[in-house]
């Protein structure tokens, strides 16, 4: 069992989340790269060196923004994942169940996307711990295609094609999260994840504006047609 946190550290976690509400305001007003410590001190009637004293700069500040949507967009997919596999539906609804979640998300919070999957901040790179929450997100987004797999359900594509410098390059994803595929499963796994951000961000980004009239119905068959190029039984 943890020691009770002192007085001193519940203000601390109390006055870190006061600053990161006015950072998420800020955010969405301004975007990441306008993020200023001055301005958001000033909002919330402190000195700038007392600001320091809890984010050493903006680096930290957006690092800390970014880990805690990558966190809140993570604990989202695993919910509906979670949902999904509890309810009696088919293979087509526990597929679409993390992109729906990630999409609602991405609608319901913008500011907060395009700081995880839009233009990235000049002169700022995220920290390694954002790690963790993506292979949560990442985690749940591929168990339809490992479960498949374990049952004998997904249409294993032929690697006779694959090429060395292909299998190289997605050792990781192969190895962290879909051991058991094949090299182009992967790729088309990968295929599939690039489809659902793209999508999703052109969405949230305003593209779709007198282009597609039926967003919700376009994502879902588009995701989909992406379950089916894997090999999903859908």
């Amino acid at each position: 069992m943890s020691a009770p946190r002192t007085a001193r550290e519940r203000v601390r976690d109390e006055v870190t989340k006061e600053i990161l509400v006015v950072a998420r305001a800020h955010l969405a007003r301004d975007g990441g790269a306008a993020l200023s410590l001055r301005s958001i001190a000033r909002d919330l009637g402190m000195a700038p060196s007392a600001l320091y004293r809890y984010f050493d700069g903006r680096d930290a500040l957006l690092s800390a923004l970014i880990l805690e949507a990558y966190g809140a967009l993570a604990d989202e997919a695993e919910k509906a994942s979670a949902a999904a596999y509890r309810g009696s539906v088919g293979p087509a609804a526990r597929w679409l169940a993390v992109p729906r979640a990630m999409r609602t998300w991405a609608l319901a919070r913008p500011h907060e996307w395009g700081l995880i999957f839009g233009s990235p901040v000049p002169g700022y790179r995220a920290p390694e711990e954002t790690v963790v929450p993506y292979t949560r997100l990442a985690t749940a987004l591929v168990r339809p295609v490992v479960d498949a797999l374990e049952q004998g359900d997904l249409d294993v594509a032929d690697d006779g094609g694959e090429s060395a410098p292909l299998r190289h390059a997605l050792a990781p994803v192969h190895d962290a999260l879909l051991p058991g595929c094949t090299v182009t499963t992967v790729q088309r796994t990968l295929h599939a994840w690039a489809t659902l951000i793209g999508a999703v961000s052109l969405e949230v980004f305003g593209h779709w504006r007198k282009t597609v009239l039926d967003p919700a119905l376009f994502f879902d068959v588009t995701m989909c047609d992406a379950a089916r190029l894997i090999g999903l039984p859908i």
